[in-house]
This record gives structure tokens, sequence and C-alpha cells, in this order.
């Protein structure tokens, strides 16, 4: 299994977190997923961050994380993009529907 729980074949667009998490979904996706394997290019003063709802800082830290935030699997990069639901996508592997529907242009 990977780090988005799947196994090593996936689709183009995951869905990660539903959007009925709401505003824990920062909150949630540092507690369920393995952050140590989704690269992002600075200490983990943004994970510590998302991790306290209540922190000022907590959506500051999210968007530098959903800005920043890359995994690597089988030579694909994934990339997280928020439109209530939380998704990874892999714009190589992305038919050109899937960037229609989420609004990517070519």
């Amino acid at each position: 299994m990977n780090v988005l729980g799947k196994p090593q074949t996936l689709d183009a667009v995951e869905i990660l977190l539903s959007d009925c998490r709401g505003t824990y979904i920062p909150r949630d996706f540092i507690a369920n997923f393995d952050i140590t394997e989704w690269n992002i290019p600075i200490d983990h003063w943004s994970a510590d961050a998302c991790a306290d709802p209540d922190c000022d800082i907590y959506w500051d830290a999210w968007n530098y994380i959903l800005d920043n935030a890359y995994y690597t699997n089988a030579g694909n990069v994934w990339f997280l993009y928020q439109d209530g639901d939380l998704f990874a996508y892999c714009l190589e592997l992305m038919t050109d529907e899937e960037k229609s529907n989420l609004g990517f242009e070519e």
C-alpha cells in the first residue's frame, strides 16, 4: 500500500478526503496520511499547524501544503488539489476530460 491507501496502480485522480470533514480536512490529512512520504519543502511547521484547527496559522499552513506538497509513486508525481473534497492528482496520467473537470488547462 502507498501513501494514498491504494495499491501501486492508481487512477489519475483520487479522492483522499471527503468535504464532509469541512474545516477538519487539513487536520485529518496530517493525522491519516504519512506526511513524510509527501514532500513538503520546509520543516514540519506547516504539518504541526495543520494538526490543530485552533492554531492561528492553520489555513496559511494548509495553503502552503496544498501549493507545495507532492508525492512520487512509480515515477509519477502526485499533487494535492482541494475543491470541497481533497484530491491527489497526477497530471501526466490525467485524460483531457479529467483535466477539464478539475479546471486544468492544456
